[in-house]
């Protein structure tokens, strides 16, 4: 039986009163993975006080300091995590794993078990309300092979696209080695999702301020942009769909310099067109926490190519459709950012 919230919901949309709502960007770890990756856990732990995500050799103190397994244990039951979005009035999430859980730094075997167990555990979630998540898997990727391999066997369980990170941590995403990766996500119309992860997870190496999450997540960001298209990815690959969270990172104010290094002929340098040009195959979120930074995003992007993507249940969530609100754009540019790009990059205008 329908809720009260969802039949009005239901109702509101009917009568056209109000734009459906996509949030592409939202994180779940979940309960079975815990203990599941060797030596690498993951788990969480009470130290002198403090509150701590283990992952292997890397530490980090939980946000806030606040005991997680509570929220975590909530966000595992589809059921209530539906009843959170009615709540806000989201009417689609997508779900990805943690970025800390990526293990591109474990030993192969590893790796693969636990992706392949997150990725079941994924599918698993969103088949209880389809209408209301859809989930993108992660990979293997120090194994392109098995990579392959686990991208088919989830776009068979209803995958929408794949979740990286801004490298491999051994190699780049202009590496030759990513080439029958692409070519794979080409064959199945699917999009990459692409999100950093901690620097210092692979030599779990301390850090102040969770900077690499602050401002090393974006510099990443960008030099997944630079890396893809001074690379000649998008040259091979003319139809691949990126989304990048964090609106770019420095992507949309910086494509200048990015820009020079084509013009100048930059050791290496493989595409056949200046990186203006590569725009069309990237896809940026609003989540950039500054509505100046939003609507010169907006502006310098374009509508077409922007999305809703909130950080769901990380340390700095913010609602971004309130803030697409303030933006002073046309109602076109708007249902475009809400939900129709976000249909077309994730194949979910038929969910």
């Amino acid at each position: 039986m329908m809720s009260v919230t969802q039949l009005a919901r239901g109702l509101s949309q009917t009568a056209g009163a109000r734009m459906r709502k996509i949030d592409m960007h939202g994180h779940i770890v979940f309960t079975e993975t815990f203990g599941k990756a060797g030596e690498f856990g993951p788990e969480y732990l009470l130290d002198d006080g403090l509150w701590k995500f283990k992952v292997g050799p890397y530490v980090a103190e939980v946000p806030r300091n606040e005991d997680p397994r509570d929220t975590m244990y909530k966000m595992n039951d589809p059921d209530w995590f539906r009843d959170k979005l009615d709540e806000i009035g989201i009417d689609m999430l997508g779900i990805t794993g943690s970025p800390l859980l990526y293990l591109y730094w474990a030993p192969t075997d590893v790796a693969v078990r636990f992706h392949r167990l997150q990725n079941d555990c994924m599918a698993r979630f969103c088949s209880a309300h389809p209408d209301r998540f859809f989930w993108c898997p992660s990979v293997p990727l120090q194994d392109i092979g098995e990579s392959i391999a686990e991208l088919k066997r989830c776009a068979a369980m209803g995958g929408r696209g794949v979740n990286i990170g801004t490298d491999a941590a051994v190699y780049g995403l202009d590496d030759p080695r990513m080439w029958p990766f692409y070519d794979a996500l080409a064959d199945l119309n699917l999009a990459i999702f692409i999100h950093p992860y901690p620097k210092p997870m692979a030599a779990g190496a301390a850090e102040k301020y969770h900077l690499s999450w602050v401002t090393g997540y974006t510099s990443q960001e960008t030099d997944a942009f630079a890396t893809m298209v001074l690379g000649g990815v998008f040259d091979d690959f003319p139809n691949l769909r990126v989304y990048v969270t964090h609106g770019g990172g420095f992507t949309p104010y910086q494509i200048g310099r990015i820009h020079g290094a084509w013009q100048m002929k930059n050791p290496g340098v493989r595409c056949r067109q200046s990186p203006y040009e590569y725009r069309r195959n990237f896809w940026f979120d609003i989540l950039v926490h500054d509505d100046k930074a939003r609507k010169f995003l907006v502006d310098s992007w374009g509508s077409d190519n922007i999305v809703i993507g909130s950080n769901y249940s990380g340390w700095n969530w913010s609602d971004e459709f309130v803030h697409l609100e303030s933006l002073g754009l046309t109602e076109s540019q708007k249902e475009n950012i809400s939900f129709k790009n976000a249909e077309k990059l994730f194949n979910l205008a038929t969910t």
